[in-house]
C-alpha cells in the first residue's frame, strides 16, 4: 500500500470534489437546459398574432418590387418624402461577420481571442450610420436623418423628394 504525502493528498482530493462538483453541475444544468428548451419549443408551435406580424413584415421586406414611402424628419417634423423599391437596409449592415476569433501567441502562450473583422469592402472601423434605400428608377439613396416608412402614402403637406433635386437647384 502507498502513502501519498499530505501535499498531495489534499491535492488529490481537492480534483476529485471539483470533479463531482462539475459533474453533478452538469446534470441539473442539463436537466435546466432540457425545461428550458421544451418550454420554448411549446411556445414556438403557436401560431400567435406577433408571428403572423412578423411574418408578414419579413414577407413586405424581402419583396424587391415593394413600392414604400421613406418620410424624412427635421425637428421631429416631415419635410419631405422618397418613393422607395424593396427594403429599407441599414448602413451598417454587412454580408461578413463583425468579429473573428484568432489564435494569438506569445513565446509558446497561446490564446483564442476575439477581434474586430473587417468590413465588407476591407476596411475597418464603424460601418456608415443610417439607412440606404432604392427609388423605382434605380437610385440610391443614404440617410442618417430621422425617417419613418409606409406603404401607402399618407395625406401630408409635404414634397415628393427626387434624387435629382439636389443638382437642379431646385
Amino acid at each position: 500500500m502507498t502513502y501519498l504525502r499530505p501535499r498531495k493528498r489534499a491535492l488529490s482530493l481537492a480534483v476529485l470534489l471539483v470533479a463531482v462538483l462539475f459533474l453533478s453541475g452538469c446534470r441539473h444544468a442539463t436537466t435546466e437546459q432540457k425545461a428550458r428548451e421544451q418550454a420554448q419549443s411549446q411556445k414556438a408551435t403557436g401560431n400567435t398574432l406577433e408571428k403572423q406580424n412578423l411574418a408578414e413584415k419579413r414577407k413586405r421586406e424581402e419583396n424587391p418590387n415593394q413600392i414604400g414611402y421613406l418620410y424624412l424628419m427635421a425637428f421631429d417634423k416631415p419635410f419631405g418624402y422618397f418613393v422607395t423599391k424593396g427594403k429599407i437596409s441599414n448602413s451598417g449592415s454587412q454580408a461578413t461577420p463583425e468579429q473573428d476569433v484568432v489564435q494569438y501567441c506569445k513565446n509558446d502562450d497561446c490564446a483564442w481571442v476575439t477581434v474586430d473583422g473587417p468590413q465588407d469592402d476591407g476596411s475597418y472601423g464603424a460601418g456608415d450610420p443610417g439607412v440606404f434605400f432604392f427609388t423605382p428608377e434605380g437610385v440610391m439613396v443614404e440617410t442618417s436623418l430621422d425617417y419613418f416608412y409606409t406603404t401607402q402614402p399618407l395625406s401630408l403637406n409635404v414634397p415628393k423628394l427626387s434624387p435629382g433635386d439636389a443638382g437642379s437647384g431646385h
